[in-house]
C-alpha cells in the first residue's frame, strides 16, 4: 500500500498542578531597602528562589537576598517604570515617562546599563520575558491615542497585538497609566489595564480570550500589578479593594487574598507569593499553594 506521513505537533508537557491552601501562610517578612529619607518601594521581581530585585523612588535597582541584605545596587538615574528579568536573570527595565518622555528599554549587563530597544513613537509601560526568551512589551503611543503589545526576539519585533476582531483597541488609550504584563503557563498574554479597569487576556496569537473586570459582587476594580502561577491562574492587585484577585485561566473568579501590595507582586521558583507592602516598606513571602506535587 502507498500512503504518506503526516507530521504532528507534539503538545508541550502540562505543568504540575498545585492545590491552593485555604489560608495563606506567611513564611517570612523581609525589610526592603526603602523606608528612610522619604524613599519608598514601588516595584519588585523575584529572581529564582533566593533573590529579589527592588526599585523605588531612589533612581536605583537594588538586589537583595531573603534576609534583606543588599547584594547589588544598580543605578538607573530615574524612576523605574517597568521591570523584568531575562532567562539569564539580567534586569531589564524602562524609566519614567513623566519626568522625561522616554521610549527606551534598558538592560543591566556586567555592571553597566546598555540600551536594549528604542521604541521611537511608543512608551514602554510593561515588560515580561516569555518562557521561550521572547520579550513582551506593553506600550502606549507618545500621543496616548494607541496602545498595543509587541513581542520581540532579540531586537526584532515579531508580533503586534493591538485590535480585537472588530477593529477596536484591546487596551485603554488616552492616558499614561501602566500596563503590567505577564505570560501564564498556557502561553496566554495577561495585561493589568488600570485605566480600563480590567484584566485583558489574549492567547499566544494575540486573539482576545476574555476580559475580567472584577467580581460583580464587589466594588469597582483597578488592577495594578499582575502575576501568574503554575496552574495558569492570574493574580492581580486591586488598588480599590486593597487585595489580590485570583482568577483561573478562563477568567473565572477563584478567591481573594488580603495582601496589600502597592510595592509589587511576584511568584518565586518555589511557587511562593512575594508581595511588597508600600505602607511598611517590607516584603512578605507567603505559601498559598500546597507545594507537595
Amino acid at each position: 500500500m502507498l500512503g504518506f506521513l503526516k507530521s504532528v505537533d507534539v503538545l508541550p508537557k502540562k505543568p504540575a498542578s498545585l492545590k491552593m491552601m485555604d489560608d495563606p501562610v506567611v513564611l517570612s517578612t523581609i525589610q526592603s531597602p526603602y523606608g528612610d529619607d522619604n524613599k519608598y518601594l514601588q516595584r519588585m521581581q523575584c529572581v529564582g528562589r533566593d533573590k529579589i530585585l527592588t526599585t523605588g523612588n531612589s533612581g536605583e535597582i537594588k538586589q537583595i537576598d531573603r534576609n534583606g541584605l543588599i547584594l547589588q545596587t544598580m543605578p538607573t538615574y530615574d524612576l523605574v517604570w517597568a521591570l523584568s528579568i531575562t532567562l539569564q536573570q539580567e534586569p531589564v527595565f524602562s524609566l519614567s515617562i513623566v519626568t522625561i518622555k522616554r521610549t527606551e528599554i534598558y538592560i543591566y549587563k556586567q555592571d553597566k546599563i546598555e540600551l536594549l530597544l528604542c521604541l521611537k513613537d511608543w512608551y514602554p509601560v510593561g515588560l515580561c520575558y516569555a518562557k521561550n526568551g521572547d520579550l513582551l512589551v506593553s506600550m502606549r503611543s507618545t500621543d496616548l491615542k494607541r496602545s498595543r503589545i509587541a513581542r520581540y526576539s532579540g531586537s526584532t519585533e515579531i508580533q503586534e497585538i493591538q485590535y480585537d476582531g472588530l477593529g477596536q483597541s484591546l487596551l485603554s488609550t488616552d492616558i499614561a497609566y501602566l500596563f503590567p504584563v505577564t505570560e501564564n503557563s498556557n502561553g496566554d498574554i495577561c495585561v493589568a489595564d488600570y485605566a480600563g479597569m480590567e484584566v485583558v487576556v489574549m492567547d499566544p496569537a494575540g486573539i482576545l480570550r476574555f476580559k475580567y473586570s472584577g467580581n460583580p459582587n464587589y466594588r469597582d476594580f483597578r488592577p495594578f500589578h499582575i502575576a501568574s502561577d503554575v496552574n495558569a491562574q492570574i493574580l492581580t492587585f486591586d488598588t480599590l479593594g486593597n487585595l489580590i484577585h485570583i482568577i483561573d485561566g478562563d477568567g473565572n473568579f477563584v478567591r481573594y487574598i488580603e495582601h496589600p501590595c502597592y510595592g509589587g507582586l511576584s511568584i518565586d521558583t518555589d511557587h511562593n507569593l512575594v508581595i511588597g507592602d508600600r505602607h511598611t516598606e517590607k516584603l512578605k513571602s507567603s505559601n498559598i499553594w500546597n507545594n507537595e506535587l
